[in-house]
């Protein structure tokens, strides 16, 4: 029996993309979510694989940081972790997130 990939609409792209870590203050455990409390220690942004094509029609692939998020755009900034080069990521673009098949409508 063929494997079926997980597929998740682009709308749904918040889930994986704009994840927080931080130091819970109460035990001192990381905590992951998606809003940090004010009293929260070395808040971090999650880093995750995306795969997706450029606007000039090229495949790139690589652990991201999402910096901003312009929802009326469906764009997000993001930042790849070994380059720390800055890009804009159009949502419908997007192919893969962490393993998971990214549908466009």
């Amino acid at each position: 029996m063929p494997y079926k990939q997980p597929q998740q609409s682009f709308q749904s792209l918040r889930n994986y993309t704009e994840k927080f870590s931080w130091i819970e203050e109460r035990t001192g455990l990381r905590t992951t979510g998606y809003n940090p409390p004010k009293g929260a220690q070395d808040v971090q942004r999650v880093p995750f694989f995306v795969r997706f094509v450029t606007q000039s029609g090229r495949l790139e692939e690589g652990n991201v940081v999402c910096l901003k998020v312009n929802r009326r755009r469906h764009q997000r900034m993001i930042q790849f972790v070994e380059s720390q080069e800055i890009r804009i990521l159009c949502d419908y673009l997007v192919i893969e997130v962490d393993g998971i098949r990214i549908l466009t409508h």
